[in-house]
């Protein structure tokens, strides 16, 4: 992938989450909605409403790309859920905001600080439990990030793949 290439990826990243915080935090696919609300997210399929999360310290739900698993923000990391809302548990490795799935469904992609101290964008698996991606600033991508938010939970063996 070229510069120009990555570039263009990232300001679409970047505007994607914008749009996102503009128009309040809502996503769609396939008949079935999520949205927060006062620090709680919820899903809308015609005329029912489901409330996915218990406490109220949640924003920026995004559905994966089949529809089926929802990347969101809790207490300021990224974390993971099915789309009924079981299987909660975190994703990144340290405080972020605006999660992006990629289209493939299979990384998320979310904004921190980097480690110039300014907002960088990393890249992070699904399953939780591995280090997040440096994508930029470009000269963060050989060095570690400051570390801010931990991982709460792993999921195990007995955890059943999202």
């Amino acid at each position: 992938m070229n510069r120009t290439t990555i570039t263009k990826t990232l300001t679409l990243v970047g505007f994607t989450a914008f749009a996102g915080l503009l128009c309040g935090t809502a996503a769609h696919a396939a008949g079935t909605d999520v949205y927060a609300r006062g620090g709680v997210i919820y899903s809308v399929d015609g005329d029912r409403t489901v409330r996915l999360t218990e406490d109220q310290v949640n924003s920026q739900p995004s559905l994966s790309p089949d529809g089926t698993r929802i990347t969101y923000v809790h207490n300021n990391t990224v974390w993971v859920m099915k789309a009924n809302g079981a299987g909660k548990h975190q994703v990144s490795d340290r405080t972020g905001t605006a999660p992006v799935w990629s289209p493939d469904g299979t990384t998320i992609t979310y904004t921190a600080e980097s480690c110039t101290g300014a907002p960088g964008t990393f890249r992070v698996g699904t399953r939780g439990g591995t280090t997040s991606e440096p994508m930029s600033p470009t000269a963060c991508r050989d060095q570690a990030a400051p570390q801010v938010g931990y991982i709460t939970d792993i999921p195990g063996e007995d955890t059943p793949a999202l």
